[in-house]
C-alpha cells in the first residue's frame, strides 16, 4: 500500500512510498516549491536506529533466485504456445519479458547473497553509521531534527 507525502508547510505533494521500503541518510529535506524543510518519513539514521540486521539476511535472496528461476521457466515455456491471445508479430514479447525478469531476479539474488558473504554490503553499511554519527554529532543538524519535533536520543542532545 503507498502512503503519499505532502510539504507540511505547503502542502504540495512530493512523494509516494511503501512503508516497508528503507532508506538510509540524512532525515530532513527542503520543499522544491517553498523551501520549507521536512523529515522524510522515509529515511532512517543508522546512528540512532542502529544497523538493521535484516539486511544480511540470504533466505530472501535465495527465494528470489528461485522466483526468478521459475518466472524465466515459464517465460520459455511460453514461446511453445502459439495461442497467447496476441497478433503473431507480438507474440515472442510476453515470453521475452517474462525471462528477462526472471533473469533480472536471479542476478540481484546471486549479487546481494555474494555482497552479504564477502563482507561487500556490511562494509557499505558500516560507511553509512560512520557518516550517522558524524551527522548526530553536527549541532545545527541536530537543532533541526529537534525543532521538527523528532525525538533525539539523550546521547546526541546538544545542550
Amino acid at each position: 500500500m503507498s502512503i503519499e507525502f505532502h510539504c507540511p508547510s505547503c502542502n504540495k505533494k512530493l512523494f509516494s512510498y511503501e512503508a516497508r521500503v528503507r532508506k538510509y541518510g540524512k532525515l530532513t529535506k527542503e520543499c522544491k516549491k517553498c523551501g520549507a524543510t521536512y523529515i522524510d518519513p522515509r529515511c532512517h539514521e543508522l546512528a540512532i536506529d542502529g544497523i538493521p540486521q535484516d539486511e544480511f539476511g540470504v533466505v530472501q535472496y535465495i527465494l528470489a533466485i528461485v522466483i526468478g528461476i521459475l518466472i524465466a521457466w515459464r517465460g520459455i515455456h511460453m514461446f511453445g504456445m502459439h495461442q497467447l491471445g496476441v497478433a503473431n508479430e507480438i507474440q515472442w514479447f510476453l515470453p521475452t519479458v517474462f525471462i528477462l525478469i526472471g533473469i533480472a531476479a536471479v542476478i540481484g539474488g546471486i549479487y546481494e547473497i555474494i555482497a552479504i558473504k564477502t563482507g561487500i554490503k556490511k562494509k557499505k553499511f558500516d560507511k553509512m553509521y560512520e557518516e550517522s554519527k558524524a551527522r548526530m554529532r553536527d549541532s545545527s543538524y541536530i537543532y533541526t531534527l529537534e525543532k521538527l519535533g523528532y525525538n533525539i536520543p539523550e546521547e546526541y542532545r546538544m545542550f
